[in-house]
């Protein structure tokens, strides 16, 4: 029932693009360029059953942990969300939330196209009361995550996001260390020039920004005399 039920929330929320975890036979990664030194691939489909474990390492407390989401039957380990929401735990307060349900399948998938690769999770979940956002905030919310994976390029991460799953924020950070992933409504994407501890630096020109590299080349200095959104 549990397993049924994902199933049934997935094929309801996510875009024709990708039916995560959903049985069937897996289609060819549709390869698109992302610039000229970056590629992404669209995500492939996932079973349950062979569902592939989640490596995550805390960057703050170098905790780390194994999201085990289905068991070998394709069952949902109910433990497993509540594992996986005391580990995205507030660093600061120690206050967690619990983890929606499409953030933790995104995981997942993302695990299954990038085999063996280590999560370094930089936020997770985050005290409305010492969020600059609130309560307004995906992170207190349980819906966002600020993470990166060893080996894959931070380009090739946010590429491969937008190009799999539809309803999914994407914040792109070229000058910091992660790239930024919620669960929302509809689909958006930006791009934050800024560094660690410095003031939000966001694009007016997202597309283009991406396309010609200009994302890439811009330092924060340089963004914020181009003039920031």
């Amino acid at each position: 029932m549990e397993r049924l039920t994902v199933f049934k929330r997935v094929l309801h929320h996510t875009s024709p693009v990708l039916l995560l975890l959903a049985v069937g036979a897996v289609c060819a990664p549709l390869q698109v360029q992302a610039s000229s030194n970056h590629r992404a691939s669209q995500v492939r489909q996932v079973d349950p059953a062979h569902a592939p474990v989640v490596p995550l390492k805390n960057l703050h407390s170098g905790e780390q942990f194994e999201l085990r989401l289905f068991d070998s039957q394709g069952t949902l380990r109910t433990e497993a969300l509540t594992e996986l929401r005391r580990f995205l735990r507030c660093a600061r307060t120690g206050v967690d939330h619990p983890i929606h349900w499409r953030l933790t399948t995104l995981l997942v998938a993302l695990a299954g196209h990038f085999p063996g690769k280590t999560f370094t999770v930089v936020s997770g979940s985050r005290d409305p009361s010492i969020n600059r956002s609130g309560h307004r905030s995906n992170h207190t919310r349980g819906r966002a995550i600020d993470l990166r994976i060893e080996g894959v390029s931070n380009r090739v991460l946010r590429d491969t996001i937008q190009l799999s799953f539809g309803g999914v924020g994407v914040g792109y950070y070229p000058n910091s260390s992660f790239v930024h992933i919620d669960i929302r409504p509809h689909a958006a994407q930006w791009i934050d020039f800024s560094g660690p501890g410095q003031r939000a630096c966001y694009s007016k020109t997202v597309t283009h920004d991406l396309a010609d590299g200009t994302a890439e080349r811009l330092s924060y200095e340089q963004a914020r005399t181009r003039g920031c959104k």
